[in-house]
């Protein structure tokens, strides 16, 4: 029998697993020339970012594919919520498997609980925001020299993101009631200042080119970081199909797969983090553990690097 799928917190691993056996009525096995079906959720939003996760996903499967045979992945689209989302995956009916910041296991109701996978992916990129503003106000933005200045303006989130709690320690104004399907239409109704997106996720989302796209840019070389580690995280009713994505993840990152995987999907990205004329701001995430919390922003340059707040 194959150890359970290691978990952030161990006291809820074991319930979450006792819950799987309980909800299942048998062990999760299968049998040896039965494929192990992964479905992944899709915003539809950020393909770039689901290419690599997929790929990511493909990665671990195949790592572990002589002890745990074959394997399919679907990749199903749908426009929801994050609560919904940890719903959907929980349940492991029509969604499995999907990514998403790390958060803590013992926080929210227990229908939004599912396995973490222990490898962070995406090497912390989805810290590192980039400002997506409205073009008639870009120069304003590229005129912000402290993160004081910033801290007048409001940022715009979705509701449920984790990043709203860690803006909000850091004195940031948020506006959360939106979505990732919203806030854009938000933005160019001025309903807050700036859409603060990961370096993977903005420009999905001006390659759209729709009519409200058209009027926003992203504020040239500055862009916020907090650490916010990007993690696997698949239905409680499936154990083994975690465990499974856990020792794949762990092989790829021990033999260096797993970073090349990442430099070469976001080499433009990595590129211009690097670049000599960024400025960071960087922000204290007080919900991580301490093995993540004091992550800094290595991929921008020391001199460009301001502070993180307390």
């Amino acid at each position: 029998m194959q150890p359970p799928v290691k978990l952030t917190h161990p006291s809820r691993r074991a319930a979450l697993l006792a819950l799987a056996s309980l909800a299942l009525g048998v062990s999760d096995t299968h049998a040896a020339d039965e494929a192990m079906a992964y479905r992944y959720w899709d915003s539809g939003r950020t393909p770039k970012r689901d290419d690599y996760l997929i790929a990511a996903l493909k990665l671990a499967l195949d790592k572990t594919a002589a002890s745990y045979g074959p394997y399919t992945i679907a990749r199903l689209l749908d426009n929801m919520s994050t609560s919904r989302v940890r719903r959907e995956i929980h349940t492991g009916q029509r969604l499995n498997v999907y990514v998403g910041p790390w958060r803590d296991m013992d926080e929210g109701v227990p229908q939004e609980r599912n396995f973490m996978v222990d490898t962070p992916v995406m090497a912390g990129l989805l810290g590192y925001r980039t400002l997506l503003v409205r073009r008639s106000e870009v120069t304003d933005f590229a005129r912000i020299t402290d993160a004081a200045q910033l801290k007048q303006l409001a940022a715009g989130l979705g509701r449920g993101w984790v990043d709203v709690k860690v803006l909000r320690h850091n004195g940031y104004k948020v506006e959360d009631s939106g979505n990732l399907a919203t806030l854009v239409e938000m933005l160019v109704n001025k309903r807050f200042d700036y859409l603060p997106l990961s370096v993977t996720e903005a420009g999905s989302v001006l390659a759209q080119d729709t009519p409200l796209t058209r009027q926003l840019t992203t504020v040239p070389d500055l862009v916020l970081y907090y650490p916010l580690p990007s993690m696997f995280y698949v239905s409680p009713n499936t154990p083994r199909l975690a465990e499974r994505v856990d020792k794949g993840l762990a092989t790829a990152k021990r033999d260096g797969s797993l970073d090349e995987l990442t430099a070469r999907h976001f080499q433009k990205e990595i590129k211009q983090l690097k670049s000599s004329t960024m400025r960071c701001f960087a922000l204290a995430n007080p919900l991580l553990p301490k093995r993540y919390a004091a992550e800094p922003p290595t991929l921008v340059p020391p001199g460009g690097r301001s502070a993180a707040s307390t």
